[in-house]
């Protein structure tokens, strides 16, 4: 099976990656879908469509959307917690939340025979990023490295030693999360991670697009 880098290798791109995550509500004057749009034209190399309170059907056509604006633009497109509607529509893979279970997400993506679709999962603790890893996701969002920028933290901020402490220990891509925007991404790609993630920048970059 594909790493996740293999996946990367396959679209050009490499480590350390920008990787946006949406947050349609911080423009509410703007469609939905004109946001898509728009986050496929910031620096993001993955865009995580991260829109759970939208109804199905109306979530599946933004979903569609991606894939193909992925598609276009070389990008990846992954989908935050809805696995099989990311299968469904070939979406290039999956993020779960802290809370989900890998085993069945691995079930249900061997069900759908797409042993190409990216897993990755959100962890808060280097405990659990070495469980997530042993359960087999491709990658991981650790965080919050700093004080979050856009949401509540789920802990005291963790600091470049403890993202450099889980690079060193997993042997999938780490990607920092929480409070990261253009002043630290060095800092944060200096510790070896994957990448730098985050709500906040990629909002900056689309504002910057209006």
């Amino acid at each position: 099976m594909p790493t996740f880098n293999d996946i990367l290798g396959k679209h050009n791109l490499q480590s350390p990656i920008l990787y946006g995550i949406s947050n349609r509500r911080a423009f509410p004057n703007l469609e939905p879908l004109s946001y898509l749009e728009l986050l496929f034209q910031t620096r993001a190399d993955i865009v995580q469509w991260r829109e759970k309170d939208l109804p199905a059907e109306q979530n599946r056509s933004f979903v569609q959307r991606g894939v193909r604006l992925a598609s276009e633009t070389g990008k990846l497109f992954l989908v935050n917690s809805l696995l099989e509607m990311a299968l469904e529509e070939e979406a290039d893979g999956a993020h779960l939340t802290s809370s989900q279970d890998v085993g069945e997400a691995r079930r249900v993506r061997d069900r759908f025979g797409a042993r190409q679709s990216l897993l990755g999962k959100s962890v808060h603790t280097l405990s659990e990023a070495v469980m997530a890893e042993a359960e087999g996701v491709d990658y991981l969002l650790l965080g919050p490295i700093f004080d979050p920028l856009s949401k509540r933290s789920y802990g005291l901020p963790l600091g470049c030693s403890a993202l450099q402490e889980a690079v060193q220990t997993l042997s999938i891509p780490v990607i920092a999360i929480g409070g990261i925007d253009e002043s630290n991404f060095e800092e944060v790609f200096k510790t070896g991670a994957g990448g730098a993630a985050g709500i906040t920048w990629v909002q900056r970059e689309v504002s910057a697009l209006l």
